[in-house]
């Protein structure tokens, strides 16, 4: 059983390294840039469904708990973009497929895959309360100082005047500190394997994007 286990890990972060490869490789070739910014929410479902593949103990609550943070997710960028008092005034661009109201349906899933994949590495670690959401907030923000320039490059948002405004960041801090509060509170995960994989192949592909 521990064997298989193990090659289904194994499994799943190769697929995922395949897609993040694959992917910078598409976005960093000019020929083929353009069809991979269409692909980013492919990418970004693999990444779910591959992070809750190896989600353990499913019940109401989990379920509650997940499908909680996708729609606190869309409506905080639905009203963000719609009134721009949240982050500052941006825009989506075309690269994260379908929208609602000039709101792509792909950004509740993407704060999903954070909120998750911070919560699970910084519990990893043993950090107590109150600092394991302070921590895992200051994370999630961290990690969109990394998406920020490649969003942007990659037609996913546009702030205005091109320019990443500070209250994005301070919104981010406050908007991930709340969430992770509610998952520790909720408690709807407490192992899955493949979010650490997946949360440094983050880290990774928008360090190398950055970099490049």
């Amino acid at each position: 059983m521990e064997g298989k286990k193990n090659k289904k890990l194994i499994a799943g972060i190769i697929l995922l390294a395949i897609v993040f490869i694959a992917s910078f490789a598409g976005l960093t070739i000019p020929v083929t840039t353009h069809l991979f910014e269409q692909l980013i929410p492919i990418s970004i479902l693999v990444s779910i469904g591959t992070l809750l593949t190896f989600h353990r103990y499913w019940n109401n609550k989990a379920v509650f708990s997940l499908l909680t943070i996708v729609l606190a997710g869309f409506l905080i960028e639905w009203i963000g973009v719609r009134t721009g008092i949240i982050f500052g005034k941006f825009a989506f661009g075309n690269s994260l497929g379908w929208k609602i109201n000039n709101t792509p349906l792909m950004v509740g899933l993407n704060w999903l895959v954070l909120v998750y994949i911070t919560h699970v590495a910084v519990k990893k670690i043993g950090i107590g309360r109150p600092w394991i959401e302070l921590t895992a907030a200051a994370l999630m923000t961290a990690l969109d100082y990394l998406i920020e320039p490649v969003a942007i490059k990659y037609d996913c948002w546009n702030w205005e005047a091109g320019v990443v405004p500070v209250q994005n960041f301070a919104a981010w801090f406050y908007i991930s500190f709340f969430m992770q509060l509610f998952f520790n509170r909720m408690k709807p995960v407490e192992e899955n394997q493949i979010a650490i994989p997946l949360l440094m192949l983050n880290i990774l592909f928008f360090a190398a994007l950055n970099i490049w």
